[in-house]
């Protein structure tokens, strides 16, 4: 099986081949680079561990001409070097591509240091900046290709756990920015419930999907692709056709995907019922990621007892909001 860090690796040799002037910075993450490295050892600029002086050396390169492509762990990518991101890269639009690695609880054992829930609330309040993650490897490139080789301006792509991933399906949609891309058909035309899933977390959306039809509702499965933007076109076109929309991400419920697709639904002026399936807060804790998520209330069957609660008290669309968060102990 392969995953989406490999997937980023072939679609950056890919992009360098076809003669785009791609430089890899790594903040003592050079693993990230293993495959470019071996090819191109001369694309490869070691920072050490300062997420800083990597984010100004790409800001540096990008004025240059180059697209520099800088990878590390999230949760330092986003909070140490925010003032870089901000100022040097986002203020002007250069064409500098952030990869931020371990997001959730890919980290594990590492805890909560390492795990990062709150990149998507803090990047997605900059202007300027895309804010996507892949759901699998196949995705990734695809995403790749189209930001890294098509797209010029800053782009922060969250990567998740470490070990191998299956390709979620064979059969995928061309990449649009700020659109979802439809799971359960080439195209939505209505359902009870939308499931919107971020990452990895594709497979347990594929999962509640099943058990909500097994109980005689009809679901629909997108893989949200992009927090930032949200196209209100294509928001609007499912305000219409759906009664309970339902998020799903690895990510605090403060600042993630369910806040920003909320916010576009206000936008637009249509706001269906509403499920938020996320992280309670933003402080993790050590273990397994399955058990973790498990905890979290973030498997497929915590997820569709919730929104079967959910639905159950009511709920009218387009005048309620019905959010929820898993409570833990912990939290």
């Amino acid at each position: 099986m392969k995953d989406r860090r490999s997937a980023l690796q072939e679609v950056l040799v890919e992009l360098i081949e076809e003669g785009k002037e791609i430089v890899c910075v790594s903040v003592d993450s050079a693993s990230r680079f293993k495959k470019v490295k071996d090819t191109y050892p001369q694309r490869v600029i070691e920072c050490g561990i300062c997420e800083q002086t990597g984010m100004g050396v790409s800001a540096g390169l990008a004025l240059q001409g180059f697209i520099p492509v800088i990878s590390g762990y999230a949760t330092f990518l986003t909070m140490r070097a925010l003032e870089q991101i901000r100022t040097d890269i986002c203020r002007w639009s250069l064409n500098v591509k952030i990869c931020g690695t371990d997001v959730g609880f890919a980290a594990q054992y590492a805890g909560f240091t390492h795990q990062a829930f709150e990149d998507i609330a803090i990047l997605s309040s900059l202007d300027n900046l895309i804010v996507c993650e892949p759901c699998d490897w196949q995705d990734t490139l695809l995403l790749g290709r189209v930001l890294f080789g098509e797209i010029h301006g800053p782009v922060y792509v969250r990567f998740g756990a470490r070990e191998g991933e299956e390709n979620f399906s064979e059969h995928r949609q061309p990449v649009e920015v700020g659109c979802f891309e439809p799971l359960s058909g080439d195209a939505f035309t209505g359902a009870d419930i939308v499931v919107v899933t971020l990452g990895q977390l594709a497979k347990v959306g594929a999962e509640v999907v099943n058990g909500l039809e097994k109980r005689g509702y009809q679901a629909f499965l997108f893989n949200a692709r992009f927090v930032k933007p949200i196209s209100l076109e294509f928001v609007a076109k499912i305000a219409r056709r759906v009664k309970v929309v339902v998020t799903i991400e690895e990510h605090s419920g403060k600042g993630g995907l369910g806040d920003n697709l909320l916010l576009a639904f206000h936008e637009v002026g249509c706001i269906p019922g509403f499920v938020k399936c996320a992280v309670s807060g933003n402080f993790g804790s050590s273990g397994k990621r399955d058990y973790l998520l498990q905890k979290h209330g973030l498997d497929a069957s915590s997820i569709v007892t919730k929104i079967l609660q959910t639905i159950e008290k009511g709920g009218d669309r387009g005048r309620n909001i019905l959010e929820w968060e898993h409570r833990s102990g912990n939290h």
